[in-house]
């Protein structure tokens, strides 16, 4: 195994990691909790200075005619050069959730001699949350059937037994939220076409970090976040991905800037009739505009380098804690075969959450804790070092050995 700064001496994406903010009083700082909330790209600041201090404060209302009408599509046109959908089909719009609910209802409407609705158990609950109510919104008796994917054996052929003639939608999170399983876009696509069913991404654990080609896998619907690894800041808005083979699809939660004339004030003015028909209310115009330097870092930086420093990195980690931490209790659980794996890395152990609070309060590394035993480790590859894989490692040893457990074992904090 090279060592870590050799690794890093020779990584390409290097120069990228001085591009994001790290605090001064932190410089220790291992943050390896990009899969659920990414680091502050310094660009940010002067995107602020610019659309708050020079154009809201000194625009005011005109700011909508010089560039805020636009700002949903604009980023969304950015986001779908990563993914590589066509210009018009990604859209900024509410959070991740309202989004999935909007798509789901939408394509459930135009199904209506199919009633059935698929996810997988493993998927993020309130994704599953969500499928229930467009369920239950969309009529014709639709109904919501989860599959245990839980054992993680062969979801595949778990997803293959669910489906049949009155499937509607399948609904999946393209990476799991809590092992890193990672379903194969192409493959859900060709079986759902097979069968009938539209299919119904969320990205919100892949993209930014695992290469997405929407075009070539068929993927005809998708929502994801923009707040992990595109690294848009907490709250940012979510987007949404139409193909324009699909324009049949319906917004189910009609409002005037999913019109095709907002500004004509009329109640009866006809949806617009590219992806704008999805949105709502009023674009968020200063958190999306924060969205666009993460984004374009990405398409400086190339998905396929980033991609290819993502499985070195997880890899890595995954060696290390087989080789050093095994004897402490530790497994991973997360797929070794990277093809099956996003970015994240779950190790197993019963007293988890009391290992992760002592390495953020004592050891100055930041995961994060999913009950009721998983510890996460996101590796966010335009910021995150081989050199942090390895420190990580050494102080999860540090943690246990030295009594951590022990201390932080009765704590319970409101964020895991």
């Amino acid at each position: 195994m090279k060592s870590a700064s050799e690794l890093d001496a020779a990584d390409a994406l290097a120069p990228f990691r001085n591009l994001f903010v790290h605090a001064t009083e932190e410089s220790d700082l291992i943050y390896l909790d990009g899969n659920s909330l990414g680091r502050q790209p310094s660009a940010v600041g002067e995107v602020l200075e610019r659309v708050v201090h020079g154009e809201w404060a000194t625009r005011l209302i005109r700011g909508w005619n010089e560039g805020w009408l636009d700002i949903s599509g604009s980023v969304g046109d950015l986001i779908g050069a990563l993914i590589n959908a066509q210009p018009g089909e990604v859209t900024l719009a509410e959070n991740t959730s309202v989004c999935l609910y909007k798509v789901a209802t939408a394509a459930l409407k135009t199904q209506s001699d199919r009633t059935k609705l698929v996810t997988d158990s493993e998927n993020f609950p309130s994704d599953i949350q969500i499928l229930k109510s467009a369920c239950s919104s969309a009529g014709h008796n639709h109904r919501l059937e989860v599959v245990d994917t839980s054992s993680g054996d062969d979801p595949m052929g778990q997803l293959v037994a669910a489906l049949d003639d009155s499937t509607a939608l399948v609904s999946l999170s393209h990476v799991s939220y809590k092992s890193g399983w990672r379903w194969n876009l192409g493959e859900v696509n060709e079986l759902a076409e097979t069968c009938g069913a539209l299919v119904l991404w969320d990205f919100s654990h892949s993209v930014g970090a695992i290469p997405i080609d929407v075009a070539t896998e068929r993927v005809g619907l998708a929502v994801g976040c923009t707040y992990k690894y595109l690294n848009g800041g907490p709250g940012a808005p979510a987007f949404i991905y139409v193909s324009t083979d699909h324009p049949q699809l319906v917004n189910p939660v009609a409002g005037w800037f999913g019109s095709a004339a907002p500004f004509s004030f009329d109640p009866a003015s006809p949806p617009a009739t590219g992806i704008e028909r999805f949105l709502t209310g009023t674009p968020h115009v200063v958190s999306a505009a924060l969205v666009e330097p993460g984004v374009q870092m990405l398409l400086d930086a190339g998905i396929g380098r980033v991609y290819e420093k993502s499985v070195a990195l997880s890899e890595r980690f995954i060696e290390l804690s087989d080789q050093q931490l095994a004897n402490f209790g530790f497994e991973v659980r997360s797929p070794r075969n990277s093809h099956q794996r996003g970015s994240h890395v779950a190790l197993f152990h019963p007293y988890a959450q009391a290992v992760g609070l002592a390495l953020i309060n004592e050891q100055s590394v930041i995961p994060d804790f999913r009950p009721p035993d998983l510890l996460r480790f996101g590796f966010a590859p335009l910021y995150t070092s081989f050199a942090d894989v390895d420190t990580t490692v050494h102080r999860i040893v540090d943690v246990v050995e030295s009594g951590g457990i022990d201390r932080w074992r009765d704590e319970n904090p409101l964020v895991p």
